[in-house]
């Protein structure tokens, strides 16, 4: 079991999460028949909305070949499978990757995709899978020999939009395991795109994103230090200048750092993720229509953008209603 119980934040129940313990094992997938079977599975919810890794670029990094020692910021992969105790059947996948920089004594684990499956789902695995990466990343410390190295957890995030509940949902699930949201007008970030851009001759269009942190042993701040909100978009790009064009990466990482450029101070206030229906319109600062015009327009995607008076009028409509 590659999960502390220390390292789940209380928000997320500790009952529920000792019966998640007590049903389901969590563990590394050692060979590449472990690797295929949580892949299909990732790929079968993620796939069809163009968010994951193409298969041969995953297996790369899961064989080792991406990862170079020598890096100022190394990474690994890593693919987590959870099962059921009982019948040992497949119950979810937690895919991620654990960054290290050793110069600035800071470890980032990069949660790329989470999948509790449909019969597995209210069981408090998902607390486990978000709680997982904090374990990989104190063994990449200690295995570097640096046992002061601070230890952060970050998520890419859709912007809030009230006709897709999903997207409220799980920043709701996220702020009660502590995490909270970098302001995106301080650090606009985007995700790469991951199609094969070569192969189908289109232009690339990155993907705005909510730069979603858990600062561990910290979770109580308001605030993050501004070369820890950097570090985001740093240590992701330090994994994806393994797979992407640095043509591509240039783009956004020029428009998150003018944002961050722009901030005077050195610390950053942070966004609290609401915890449930009652605060709901605290999602306002990154609500859809708010995020959006951050970015190119070229990276907004196709549906019109709403005033944000409006989007916000909806959104509090719909959970009022339940």
């Amino acid at each position: 079991m590659i999960v502390d119980p220390r390292d789940v934040c209380p928000g997320e129940g500790p009952e529920k999460v000792a019966r998640a313990l007590a049903q389901f094992s969590v563990d590394e997938a050692q060979d590449g028949a472990a690797f295929d079977e949580g892949y299909r599975a990732l790929d079968a919810v993620f796939g069809p909305k163009g968010e994951i890794e193409r298969r041969e670029v995953l297996a790369a990094w899961f064989a080792g070949e991406h990862t170079d020692p020598a890096a100022p910021i190394t990474a690994t992969y890593h693919m987590l499978l959870a099962r059921s105790v009982d019948d040992g059947r497949l119950a979810g996948v937690r895919d991620c990757y654990v960054t290290l920089d050793r110069a600035a004594g800071r470890c980032v684990a990069l949660l790329s995709h989470a999948l509790v499956l449909p019969a597995f789902r209210r069981t408090g695995l998902a607390a486990l899978l978000r709680a997982a990466p904090v374990a990989l990343a104190r063994r990449a410390i200690e295995g570097a020999g640096g046992g002061g190295a601070e230890v952060m957890l970050a998520a890419e995030m859709e912007a809030v939009d009230p006709d897709d509940r999903d997207t409220v949902v799980r920043l709701i699930a996220y702020g009660r395991a502590g995490f909270a949201i970098v302001p995106p007008k301080v650090l606009p970030y985007a995700q790469p795109d991951f199609r094969d851009i070569a192969a189908l001759g289109v232009a690339p269009v990155p993907l705005p994103l909510l730069a979603v942190v858990r600062q561990v042993g910290e979770e109580e701040r308001d605030e993050i230090p501004r070369a820890r909100a950097e570090s985001f978009l740093r240590h992701y790009q330090a994994v994806h200048a393994r797979e992407v064009d640095p043509d591509a990466l240039a783009p956004i990482r020029e428009n998150a750092l003018a944002g961050l450029a722009a901030f005077p101070a050195e610390r950053v206030p942070l966004i609290r993720i609401p915890r449930g229906p009652a605060e709901i319109a605290g999602f306002a600062p990154v609500l859809r229509s708010v995020v959006m015009p951050l970015f190119p327009p070229a990276w907004r995607g196709k549906a019109p953008l709403d005033a944000p008076e409006r989007e916000l009028d909806r959104l509090v409509a719909a959970w009022s209603s339940g």
